[in-house]
């Protein structure tokens, strides 16, 4: 059998559903992570990735096939996801990283590279769930700072 890795990451973000998702879809976090393997001089083990669109308005992601030795590969895949965190207390924003590979021998080279591997998608998500909170809240206490209430003169 070859079953997947996969590990979970939440966080609890002030800032409503929409708003976390909004931002989401506009922050690029792919991109960053490019830069990172490229700093590292590892991007050449990226064979290619690509942007997944899952739910609209709840869930995106993006994945990545990572070359291995002996022409192995794995896929990585990030998939974040917006829900409600209950009545009017804002978001969970969560995200799931799975690696899968299409054979055993890759998969045999999958584990073996899946302690530097696994940290680093695991940072990668962390990051991502950091950086969009803080965005979201950002922007949703400049939505609400913008909105002004007139005083009117009692007549």
């Amino acid at each position: 059998m070859n079953r997947a890795i996969a590990s979970n990451f939440h966080k609890p973000i002030s800032a409503s559903p929409e708003t976390v998702y909004a931002v989401l879809r506009q922050f690029e976090s792919r991109e960053r992570l490019v830069e990172s393997l490229e700093a590292l001089g590892v991007d050449d083990r990226v064979v290619s990735s690509h942007r997944i669109e899952l739910v609209p308005r709840r869930a995106s992601g993006y994945s990545l096939v990572w070359k291995l030795a002996g022409d192995c590969r794995a896929e990585i895949t990030w998939t974040a996801l917006v829900r409600p965190a209950g009545y009017g207390a804002g978001s969970l924003l969560s995200i799931r990283v799975t690696a899968t590979a299409p054979d055993a021998r890759s998969r045999t080279q999958l584990l073996a590279a899946w302690p530097v591997l696994g940290q680093l998608a695991e940072q990668h998500a962390r990051r991502t769930l950091g950086a969009v909170a803080e965005l979201a809240d950002r922007f949703e206490q400049r939505e609400k700072a913008v909105v002004v209430p007139v005083l009117r003169k009692a007549s």
